[in-house]
C-alpha cells in the first residue's frame, strides 16, 4: 500500500507490514509523518502511544503480548537508532502461527516502522545506544492480561544478532512455548 506518506510492505507474518516513511527535507531539517488515519491504517482505532528510551545497546524489550479482551494491534516506529525487531504469530488459526520475522528497523534504513497485528508478540533488541521506539496501540494497557516468552526459547529458534546486556527480570523469566 503506497501512501503519500509512507509505504506499507506485506511480511511473511500474516497480517504483519513493514512500513517505510517518507521524510519531507529542507533547509530547516526533515519532518515525518509517523501517523496518518488514512490508506491502510485508516481502521486502526488508537486507544495509546507510548514514547520508550532505550540508551544502551544490547537492551532486549519483549517478547510481549496481551490476551483478549485487551489483545492490540501496534504500530512502532524506530525514531533514532537501530533495533533488531521480532514478531511472533501466536494466532493458532493463521497460516504463520508459531513463526517469526525479524527485521532491523531504524530511520537512517529502509524500514522504519512496523504493525504487529493482535495475537502475535513482540520483542526488540536495541543495536545502538539512544534507539528509541514510539508505540501506538488500539487497546489499553492491561497488567493482568499481559504475557510474554522467553527470548531465548529454542523452539522459537530466533537468531537474535548477540545476547542482551540489558533486561529486565521479568523478560529474563517469561516461559517456553507449551
Amino acid at each position: 500500500m503506497i501512501n503519500s506518506e509512507y509505504v506499507a510492505y506485506p511480511l511473511k507474518i500474516q497480517g504483519a507490514f513493514s512500513i517505510s516513511l517518507q521524510s519531507r527535507v529542507d533547509n530547516r531539517g526533515s519532518m515525518l509523518r509517523i501517523w496518518d488515519s488514512q490508506g491502510v491504517l485508516e481502521k486502526f482505532e488508537l486507544k495509546q502511544a507510548s514514547f520508550v528510551s532505550n540508551p544502551l545497546p544490547k537492551t532486549l524489550r519483549g517478547i510481549h503480548y496481551q490476551e483478549e479482551p485487551f489483545a492490540e494491534n501496534k504500530i512502532l516506529y524506530c525514531v533514532s537508532g537501530l533495533i533488531f525487531d521480532v514478531i511472533i504469530d501466536l494466532r493458532e488459526t493463521s497460516k504463520t502461527y508459531l513463526q517469526h520475522e525479524a527485521i532491523e528497523i531504524g530511520p537512517k534504513n529502509p524500514v522504519q516502522g512496523l504493525f504487529v497485528p493482535k495475537g502475535c508478540a513482540h520483542g526488540y533488541l536495541t543495536i545502538t545506544q539512544h534507539s528509541n521506539l514510539v508505540y501506538f496501540m488500539d487497546k489499553p494497557y492491561s497488567a493482568q492480561n499481559a504475557r510474554g516468552l522467553l527470548w531465548k526459547d529454542p523452539k522459537l529458534k530466533i537468531k537474535w544478532p548477540f545476547n542482551p546486556m540489558c533486561i529486565s527480570d521479568r523478560d529474563k523469566n517469561w516461559p517456553n512455548l507449551n
